[in-house]
């Protein structure tokens, strides 16, 4: 009932804006709707209900401040919407497992590397419950739980364009700093497209190999290079192949699966139900 509320408000805004606006506003918003194209309307609602938030806030009803916000939301769209159409090829592979655990992947070009991060500690079938960074040569960007001192910034503070990555590229994340996760990453191509890319257009496009061990990359690398090796070792430990997971990787189910497993190992890192 109140999201209808809500929702109602922002169309009669929405409106009143288009017909009552003052005259410096109605210019930018014909200049964003010759950059947002038929998107436009979703995009200045939202930016609606933000300077709606932000008046309520500071508890200032006033038109000047609430035009204000939104010229300054609109002017900043106005900048990332062309990146916002784009999307990347990637090719990520686990370092030194290369031959065997890969993924290619299409991402949106305009997403914040903690999405990016999420996205694919998901498709590597990690739990999420350790500390990550990108490595990158802009600096270095990590989740929220990492220290400042290890960080150049926030990897939910910078955007994946904001890296200026070209084809050929390459940048890694950094997963788990005790048992050393590498994923690297290498931009294989930039496509456009005629509408703003979501993270719901994220897909898997081939892959190989099932994904990591979570707290086992030593046995994982064994169980790759020397299989021999590895059997005799987890016959030591008092386990069985049983206990290993060996499934291959199939890309209908991993798409299948994708955005609800995301969800889950995201909220993980934003409501830090584990131990990091």
């Amino acid at each position: 009932m109140l999201e209808n509320h809500i929702f109602e408000c922002v169309d009669h805004i929405y409106d009143d804006i288009i017909l009552n606006g003052s005259d410096e506003l109605k210019d930018i918003i014909r200049q964003f709707e010759d950059v947002a194209g038929d998107e436009s309307p979703y995009f200045l609602k939202k930016g609606i209900m933000l300077a709606m938030t932000l008046c309520l806030n500071q508890l200032q009803f006033q038109d000047e401040l609430f035009e204000g916000v939104l010229q300054e939301y609109l002017e900043h769209m106005m900048e990332a919407i062309p990146e916002m159409k784009k999307t990347v090829i990637c090719r990520i592979v686990v370092r030194e497992l290369e031959k065997y655990i890969h993924r290619q992947v299409r991402i949106p070009y305009h997403m914040p590397l903690d999405e990016l991060a999420y996205y694919i500690l998901t498709i590597f079938q990690a739990e999420g419950t350790h500390l990550f960074t990108f490595i990158t040569d802009q600096g270095k960007f990590g989740c929220d739980q990492c220290d400042e001192e290890m960080l150049d910034d926030y990897a939910s503070d910078v955007f994946l364009d904001e890296l200026d990555l070209k084809k050929g590229d390459t940048f890694s994340l950094w997963y788990d700093f005790g048992d050393d996760y590498i994923f690297d990453i290498q931009i294989q191509d930039i496509e456009q497209h005629p509408n703003v890319q979501t993270l719901h257009d994220i897909e898997i496009m081939a892959g190989e190999g099932f994904g990591i061990w979570e707290d086992e990359h030593s046995l994982l690398d064994m169980y790759y290079h020397d299989r021999q090796a590895f059997v005799e070792h987890i016959q030591d430990l008092g386990l069985n192949l049983d206990d290993f997971i060996f499934e291959e990787f199939d890309v209908d189910t991993a798409n299948g699966a994708l955005f609800d497993d995301y969800e889950f190992l995201k909220h993980a890192y934003m409501y830090d139900e584990y131990e990091m």
